[in-house]
């Protein structure tokens, strides 16, 4: 079993209004001595129950994991090491917005272990990013790519996003062109999303923020599998590609239904630490950053809630996480485990329109069930019978 941690930095300059990740806009005030001390309290919690576990990956995520020091990601990441069985091979992301690191940091975090940057770029236009309500300006996202690449990462991501308001295929087009610029080995290509409880999802519910027609979104998805298939990357994964041995190794814990521990204000996991159940535990820790803190300094793991999962919820999140991968569901192996199948009628239609496709005894979507995966993977699920 291989497992990865995710570290949750909860701080932002601004938060931006499609978010609705555990953020907070703070400006550059932010505990960070107190938040970092927290965060290896948490680690120390888990000790005996992760000092034998083949670590497989590390992933500083938030918020803005780059507004931190690299000397406060250093400790974190030692102490991490330091804590259970890293592989050789270990991959070390932290996310970074274009605004908050210059080459001086990025060579710090560099020496402190960390080994794949992912940058927030969103765009590479500056219509886009004030819609967007980004800090960051074009001129910021070039800048710190070619400080990423002078700092010695030969391994990084493009986060970039469509379906702004008024986007065109072509603005679009320019985005991913300027991103191959970089030669960077992935890129992660999001279609924005409105959330509840965010500042667009407000605007959207006035109807006051036009978007994209669902014609020209699909337009724009498809390009994008087309273009970048042609440019030498692979989609693994509905919104991620990469080129061969890049693609992102925590992440695809997470795809795969693998084990994962979260550490900091909000962060979740899916691990079984005293095997209380065969098909897996999960949690989330308190989401406010000072009760987090607060909580921790007490000697108390900051949990807001803890589950064991039935076999019908594991089986469930196998099949919307596994279907979302190029290499999707092996049947072989997910009948051993979870002793259904598929009922063959109920999905042959789909096989006959081209949304889904067997490969190798795999069950896959297709480029043209990608298009519509979410409602694909939900009429999977109701198509499964147990034996």
């Amino acid at each position: 079993m291989t497992f990865g941690v995710y570290v949750h930095i909860p701080y932002c300059v601004k938060k931006c209004p499609y978010c609705d990740f555990n953020s907070y806009g703070v400006g550059r005030r932010i505990p960070e001595k107190e938040y970092t001390e927290a965060v290896l309290r948490e680690i120390d919690s888990y000790k005996e129950s992760i000092e034998k576990l083949p670590l497989h990956s590390i992933f500083f995520g938030g918020g803005t994991p780059s507004l931190f020091s690299a000397d406060s990601i250093g400790k974190i990441i030692s102490k991490i090491l330091e804590t259970t069985l890293p592989l050789d091979s270990i991959e070390v992301s932290l996310e970074v917005n274009p605004k908050t690191a210059d080459l001086e940091k990025l060579k710090a975090l560099k020496d402190v272990g960390v080994n794949r940057m992912s940058v927030g770029v969103q765009s590479f236009s500056e219509r886009k990013l004030k819609l967007l309500g980004r800090i960051n300006t074009p001129d910021d996202s070039r800048r710190v790519l070619e400080d990423i690449i002078k700092a010695g990462f030969n391994n990084f991501n493009l986060d970039l996003m469509f379906g702004v308001s008024f986007e065109t295929l072509e603005e679009w087009r320019t985005d991913l062109e300027k991103a191959l610029e970089f030669n960077t080995n992935h890129i992660s290509a999001y279609c924005l999303t409105i959330e509840d409880d965010t500042e667009f999802g407000a605007l959207y519910s006035q109807g006051k923020l036009p978007l994209p027609d669902e014609d020209a979104l699909i337009g724009m998805l498809t390009f994008t599998g087309d273009y970048l298939e042609q440019a030498g990357y692979r989609q693994y994964e509905i919104s991620n590609f990469a080129k061969l041995g890049h693609e992102c190794r925590h992440n695809l814990l997470y795809w795969r239904g693998e084990d994962y521990l979260g550490l900091g204000a909000g962060a979740h996991s899916h691990l079984d630490l005293n095997e209380r159940s065969s098909w897996g535990v999960r949690w989330a820790n308190l989401k406010n950053p000072d009760l987090y803190m607060r909580t921790v300094l007490e000697g108390k793991r900051p949990l807001a809630f803890t589950e064991l999962l039935s076999k019908e919820e594991a089986l469930q999140d196998k099949i919307m996480m596994g279907l979302r991968l190029g290499e999707g569901i092996n049947l072989t192996s997910f009948k051993e485990r979870f002793g259904a199948k598929w009922y063959s009628d109920s999905l042959s239609a789909l096989f006959k329109q081209g949304f889904l496709e067997l490969s190798d005894n795999s069950l896959l979507l297709t480029k043209k069930g990608i298009l519509v995966s979410n409602e694909l993977i939900m009429r999977v699920c109701d198509s499964l019978v147990y034996e």
